[in-house]
């Protein structure tokens, strides 16, 4: 995950530097993946036929560059991507995963209408899934594969480093912010997510199995250094705590449906945001603290949600194979919570009748006032 300030926006930009309304832009294809540079002006959106740079503006959302903007015989696999990457000092380089096995680096800085820098041929059997670019040492790009192999790469150098195997297909990688250096996660389609220190690349240093199934993203929480999050194929999000020399669980989320992406809402230590690999087509936001219904959730797509990320902690950008591109604010999403039941009523075989209900409602609402005068009157039967 590459650390970096949430977007603010200046007064010259926004007038009151806060964003207000929805901003839609269709990419005319569906969509895989989305990454922002670090200073989170420039959004880099990749799918099978989309590889494009888009400017970030207040309440607009304008093309910066098509990267597949060429005659079609110049075309190949190299420009159809699982994932992308910008890397976290440079804005002019970015890292792609193609379907290809390969991966490819990108200079915007090149003069000529093809941006392709370099591409590390034959370092993988399969396709490469995930990528990501070391927080502090912008050189060192890590990679996921199908193949069960990951490869830390040098950009400068233009060649692989180290090879970490693995037993099963790797579905995702990220390094560790600022707290583990050496350290990054890995998870599987075992359902086991592991820990592994770059320096040491015969085994993982730490590893558990956690989904009864694939799992599919794996996320370090920003600001908590112990805490890391996996969600999968079973509709499971958890949170894991890596003290003590392993993963321990300390919050487990139900979701609704099969989760391709989890990731931490930035600026809330416990609040994380899902999007689900079919059937569904909502990002919702959980808090782990309260399980069992989302926090808020936003239903802008007609089509499952591929991948989104936070602006900052009022602003979210989703991408979808509907091939929409959607910012979105909180201050607008749907809140299931709040819409649940706050009272329950339940009668007992034997006579007797049980009440539950919120503290914040009080003798306020009609409806308590109405179960209390009821069960009250049962009394006297």
């Amino acid at each position: 995950m590459m650390m970096r300030k949430p977007r603010e926006y200046s007064d010259s930009e926004s007038g009151s530097g806060v964003a207000h309304r929805k901003v839609s832009v269709d990419l005319g294809h569906p969509c895989n993946a989305l990454c922002l540079n670090r200073d989170s002006s420039l959004l880099a959106v990749v799918g099978r036929k989309v590889f494009k740079i888009l400017r970030l503006g207040l309440d607009q959302i304008e093309a910066q560059n098509d990267l597949r903007d060429l005659p079609h015989k110049a075309l190949n696999l190299n420009y159809s991507s699982n994932d992308v990457q910008w890397n976290p000092k440079d804005d002019a380089q970015l890292a792609s995963a193609p379907t290809n096995g390969s991966v490819v680096l990108w200079d915007l800085n090149m003069r000529t209408k093809n941006k392709l820098f370099h591409v590390f041929e034959n370092e993988h059997s399969r396709a490469v899934n995930k990528l990501s670019f070391h927080p502090r040492e912008p050189n060192v790009l890590l990679s996921g594969s199908q193949d069960s192999t990951m490869k830390t790469f040098d950009t400068r150098a233009k060649k692989s480093v180290q090879t970490y195997r693995a037993a099963d297909c790797v579905r995702d990688v990220e390094f560790a912010p600022q707290f583990h250096e050496n350290y990054f996660a890995a998870c599987f389609d075992s359902g086991s997510l592991q820990i592994w220190d770059r320096r040491f690349p015969d085994s993982s240093i730490r590893a558990q199995s956690c989904h009864s199934g694939p799992a599919y993203c794996c996320s370090w929480h920003p600001d908590h250094e112990q805490w890391i999050m996996s969600a999968g194929r079973d509709k499971m999000i958890k949170v894991h705590d890596i003290q003590l020399g392993k993963l321990r669980e300390v919050y487990i989320v139900p979701a609704l449906f099969s989760v391709v992406r989890a990731k931490w809402r930035l600026g809330h230590k416990h609040h994380v945001t899902s999007c689900s690999l079919f059937l569904d087509n909502v990002v919702a936001v959980w808090d782990v603290r309260r399980p069992y219904i989302p926090f808020a959730s936003f239903t802008e797509h007609s089509d499952d949600v591929t991948d989104f990320l936070w602006l900052n902690e009022n602003v979210l950008i989703s991408c979808s194979k509907d091939g929409k591109l959607v910012q979105q604010l909180m201050t607008k999403a749907q809140r299931p919570s709040e819409k649940a039941t706050p009272v329950g009523l339940s009668f007992c075989p034997d006579g007797g009748v049980a009440l539950a209900c919120s503290d914040s409602i009080g003798y306020r609402n009609k409806a308590t006032q109405r179960y209390i005068h009821f069960t009250q009157t049962l009394k006297h039967y």
